[in-house]
């Protein structure tokens, strides 16, 4: 072990049989299979913080390992050490011998480094999952990021190159991120929030502005679609004190708009919308959002989106229905393979919206047909918020007796109670945490 007196009575019994954390990995996983707990795994990084003290409990099948093996409690051994051990001054021979093998650890450890091809397989893996987005079913999507990021924490573990690091915690900032993206598709405002925070705080560590802001935008979404407008509005304008120009003030402009439509504040919301066309307009050549595209990147097709979603909860029909007009329009455009599909529907559902605040109900049923075609492992939560919205609308007086009424209401209530499972999404974001 590194230290001259051991921090916990774990690192305290390493220490009596001379076992360096390297040994140490290897051995659990000896002892792991020895006591029938084959899949038990530690990381060097967990297994540091075991050493040091103050960690929290392993998973219970770490904990059984543990117990087994040195015949303690675990909460035992991520305690202190024993006194009387510890104050045993170490002999002459003891002291030279450990420092010549701390020695030669520290310097194999500080010359640890990746192949750059891993980090190249690693910046296409995400990059992938960034374009792939758009296109992929969010619980399919959800399992292969998950595994990507468990891949990019294995890989930090395994190097001690400044440059190298910082390129993997920017890209568990994009993983963090996407997940974020994924995990609020499928309902997850909690964790979605908690992705964003992560990724925001890998921007943090690495100084990487574009990052950052795309990091809390991605909180601005969550918190407006979770009732909490007022502070979403707050995240954004904070973050866009330091957000570079182009893209992402773009994104955080416009959400910003939406959070400030559903505090009814229509002057502000106009004004955040052209500033966010004006960003547009400078946009295009962020190293990280608009070369990576994909759900990093936002365009005009984006912007009327959000405008027109904005316009929905203002209650101006006819400003929605020309924004949720124009954002199909933009998507249209674009090839499939690179078509948000749920935020194309997503302006379907706001053009059903506007069309029925002003009484056009047979123009609002017209534009859900492709929205109810969707298949139900594609539904996500902004869709079903959005419809539910829309429901609410429909369920007022003015519609109590209308046909077109009914059977949108009806169509609305079969959407929402086939899409995904929370309980299914859960278990996979949860796993490998």
């Amino acid at each position: 072990m590194a230290h001259k007196s051991p921090r916990t009575r774990l690192e305290q019994l390493l220490c009596a049989q001379r076992l360096s954390l390297r040994e140490f990995l290897k051995e659990f996983a000896a002892q792991a299979n020895k006591c029938g707990e084959g899949n038990a795994h530690v990381s060097e990084r967990q297994a540091k913080r075991w050493l040091r003290g103050g960690a929290p409990l392993p998973r219970s099948v770490s904990c059984r390992v543990l117990e087994q093996w040195f015949g303690e409690p675990v909460d035992r051994l991520l305690g202190p050490p024993e006194l009387e051990v510890a104050k045993r001054e170490p002999t002459e021979q003891e002291l030279i011998v450990n420092s010549a093998r701390e020695s030669v650890e520290h310097a194999i450890e500080a010359s640890s480094a990746l192949d750059p091809s891993a980090l190249e397989h690693l910046h296409a893996a995400a990059a992938h999952a960034a374009r792939s987005y758009y296109i992929t079913p969010p619980l399919s999507m959800l399992t292969n990021l998950v595994e990507l990021r468990d891949t990019v924490y294995e890989q930090l573990d395994r190097t001690h190159k400044p440059r190298q690091q910082a390129e993997l915690y920017l890209l568990a900032g994009q993983v963090c991120g996407l997940l974020s993206s994924v995990s609020w598709d499928l309902g997850h405002a909690d964790v979605a929030e908690e992705q964003a925070r992560a990724a925001h705080t890998y921007g943090s560590v690495i100084d990487h502005p574009s990052l950052r802001a795309w990091a809390r935008a991605l909180q601005v979404t969550v918190s407006f679609w979770s009732g909490r407008p007022r502070r979403a509005a707050g995240i954004a304008e904070a973050a866009l004190a330091e957000a570079p120009a182009g893209t992402a003030s773009a994104r955080l402009h416009s959400v910003r708009a939406r959070s400030l439509a559903l505090i009814g504040a229509r002057d502000e919301v106009q004004t955040e919308l052209e500033v966010a066309s004006d960003e547009l307009d400078r946009a295009g050549d962020d190293a990280f959002l608009d070369e990576i595209g994909g759900e990093l990147g936002f365009d005009r097709s984006r912007r009327a989106l959000c405008a027109g979603a904005a316009f929905v909860a203002l209650g101006d029909g006819e400003r929605a229905e020309r924004e949720a007009l124009g954002a199909l329009e933009m998507f249209g455009q674009l090839p499939e393979d690179e078509r948000w599909v749920a935020g194309e529907l997503g302006a379907r559902v706001d053009l059903s919206t506007a069309r029925t605040l002003h009484g056009d109900l047979a123009g609002a049923e017209d534009a859900l047909t492709p929205v109810f075609a969707l298949e139900p492992a594609r539904r996500t939560e902004a869709l079903s918020q959005r419809l539910q919205g829309l429901g609410r609308i429909l369920g007022t007086a003015r519609y109590r007796n209308v046909v077109e009424a009914r059977r949108i209401g009806e169509s609305i209530e079969s959407f929402t109670a086939t899409s995904l499972a929370r309980a299914t999404s859960r278990k996979a974001i949860t796993a490998g945490d």
